[in-house]
């Protein structure tokens, strides 16, 4: 009776876990959903408005209609956002269930470890040396100190609340550049690029506004492909051209590589709080009383051997979902800075400037936090993903879909997602051929 009972346990135990992965993948799924659906939603309302009947030479320039509610930062913030940290979670839970099973069939198969697995036992690793390490240290330290009575209370309080005041003050401060530079940065290249290219657009189709109608912004764009004159290309100023043939869509042999890398660095930051979310929320056992929270290690170093549901909501409310928030809107944010930037020279600069941002939360931890905090945050061990360590697929090459995950993001950026130019026609690249060799070869003008 005793296997047969452990067996329909178990069998109870996996089902349950198929339907709570079969409803998070539903939640995450939900949002990517609600957005496709929305896009071509506001994208039917915007062509009523600006094209009640099939535009037409005769028609002329349409009106211009009113701006979706639902816009580009509200998808970020509300759908992207969330559905992003679900199918991350979703995906976690899969593969640390997944990874169970494998271990419990072997263990039952075997007995132990196949020798060919090359299983590594891992050991608790420090947390990561920036403000919301300095501020998870000093949690944890601080809360099993004051539960166990040791130290000084009002010194122990002190040093808590100057740890949270500092992350609180790094959000609010990423927060605060953030939107300083989406009013008085990023809007305004928006619009001197629409500027740019609906000039360009105009000129181009015969600069005649039977052949142009408006976009949602209100800039001109070519009606139909046959209005199109390359000759035409004469007709600008030498400003003109400099500025149209520096659109960054019009050489996407520079634009790709740069936004890609600023993915790429938002998706490292990402991964770095998705890690600190899976071995403190996931791996950490749940305890009743921070008194049980720490175990001493060699010399200075203290082991988190547990969490209480407070602390672990505390961090998530504080720390986690914070961050992971403001990095998937800087993302978005920055990609459209770099695609309304109208010189090639200048996205560089600006692809590097971005970077700051991201790490005002290490450069406060070198130059704020104290020396003691600092080597508290270094001797904090939390627990790994998995204390043993199996050489699989995942362990070695996981890591490498995050290149993929960058890649996707450009591509659906460029060719669904940016609003910087709308209904952008493709038709500068061409164009601008002969005159950037003439530039580049010196021989310009």
């Amino acid at each position: 009776a005793g296997p047969r009972w452990i067996l329909v346990s178990s069998e109870y135990k996996t089902s349950g876990m198929k339907f709570f992965l079969v409803a998070l993948l539903a939640v995450a799924v939900a949002p990517a959903t609600s957005h496709l659906f929305l896009e071509v939603h506001n994208h039917k309302l915007t062509r009523e408005a600006a094209d009640p009947a099939p535009p037409t030479p005769e028609a002329g320039p349409q009106a211009l209609p009113q701006k979706p509610f639902f816009g580009a930062q509200e998808l970020v913030l509300f759908v992207i956002a969330p559905g992003s940290a679900l199918l991350g979670l979703a995906f976690v839970i899969f593969i640390r269930s997944l990874e169970a099973r494998q271990v419990d069939t072997t263990n039952h198969n075997a007995g132990e470890w196949h020798q060919d697995q090359e299983v590594v036992e891992r050991e608790p690793e420090s947390l990561d040396e920036d403000v919301y390490g300095a501020g998870i240290a000093a949690l944890v330290r601080d809360s099993y100190s004051l539960v166990d009575g040791k130290g000084d209370l009002v010194l122990r309080v002190s040093r808590l609340m100057s740890s949270f005041l500092l992350m609180a003050f790094v959000v609010c401060l990423q927060i605060f550049v953030i939107l300083q530079m989406q009013a008085l940065v990023a809007s305004r290249a928006v619009t001197e690029i629409r500027q740019i290219y609906g000039r360009y657009e105009f000129v181009m189709y015969g600069a005649d506004v039977t052949h142009n109608y408006l976009t949602p912004n209100g800039f001109p764009r070519g009606l139909d492909q046959k209005y199109f004159e390359s000759a035409n290309f004469a007709r600008l100023t030498d400003d003109e051209k400099d500025l149209a043939c520096n659109i960054p869509f019009s050489q996407m042999q520079i634009l790709v590589p740069i936004l890609f890398i600023w993915t790429l660095t938002i998706v490292a930051d990402l991964r770095r709080c998705g890690d600190l979310f899976v071995r403190l929320i996931l791996a950490t056992p749940t305890i009743g009383s921070m008194k049980d929270a720490v175990v001493e290690g060699d010399g200075e170093c203290e082991i988190v051997a547990g969490l209480t549901k407070e602390v672990k909501g505390l961090l998530m409310f504080t720390c986690m979902i914070p961050r992971w928030i403001i990095d998937v809107y800087l993302l978005w944010l920055g990609c459209r800075w770099l695609c309304a930037t109208p010189n090639f020279g200048d996205l560089l600069l600006n692809s590097v400037a971005l970077e700051f941002i991201v790490l005002l939360k290490d450069t406060l931890f070198i130059g704020v936090v104290p020396d003691r905090n600092k080597r508290a945050t270094q001797s904090t061990l939390i627990q790994p993903w998995q204390r043993m360590e199996p050489a699989n697929y995942r362990v070695f090459l996981s890591a490498f879909l995050l290149m993929l995950v960058s890649f996707s993001w450009v591509y659906y950026y460029i060719y669904r997602f940016q609003a910087v130019l709308p209904d952008y026609k493709w038709d500068v690249h061409a164009v601008c051929q002969s005159y950037i060799r003439s530039i580049t070869s010196g021989k310009a003008r």
